[in-house]
């Protein structure tokens, strides 16, 4: 499993800690990386409310866990990501 969670620094809580915890809980040998950037994100992380935010983040974690996921080859996955650059 891979996952991108992307937040602005105000909402790295330790409620968020606790569901990256139990999201990785029940996988062995599970990694984690941490990023961090300056620069400002784009994209719907700034057109949603912190509540609205982890609605969506506990959505998304449903949908894995319920196996509800989307896959890519690298060139559907270009193709998506230029679409969603179109559309800001």
């Amino acid at each position: 499993m891979d996952a991108v969670l992307r937040i602005q620094s105000s909402e790295f809580t330790d409620e968020l800690i606790e569901k990256i915890k139990a999201l990785i809980r029940v996988k062995e040998n599970s990694e984690i990386t941490i990023s961090i950037s300056e620069r400002s994100s784009k994209g719907i992380l700034r057109e949603e409310t912190r509540e609205e935010y982890f609605a969506r983040l506990e959505r998304a974690v449903d949908d894995l866990e319920k196996g509800n996921v989307i896959t890519f080859n690298g060139d559907s996955l270009e193709l998506f990501i230029k679409h969603l650059e179109e559309k800001e």
